[in-house]
């Protein structure tokens, strides 16, 4: 396994893990029986949850290019 197939796999684990957060942020800001400071706490949790996801889908997508580039390199010197 490559240094960047193992990155690739922590990137989609924490990926998941974003998801999760978010999905639950947003049940939270859609919860009436809460307060509205706890919704708004939620909704801003939502927000950072959606730019860690932007983030982490920016470094896969940089590290595929990295894959796919010396994936290139080494069939031009072959």
């Amino acid at each position: 396994m490559t240094i960047n197939t193992r990155n690739l796999r922590q990137i989609t684990a924490l990926r998941s893990q974003a998801l999760e957060v978010l999905a639950a942020n947003q049940a939270r800001a859609a919860d009436q029986s809460l307060s509205p400071a706890d919704r708004q706490v939620a909704t801003f949790d939502a927000e950072e949850a959606q730019a860690v996801l932007g983030i982490l889908d920016s470094v896969k997508l940089n590290l595929g290019r990295r894959r796919q580039a010396r994936s290139l390199h080494a069939y031009a010197l072959f």
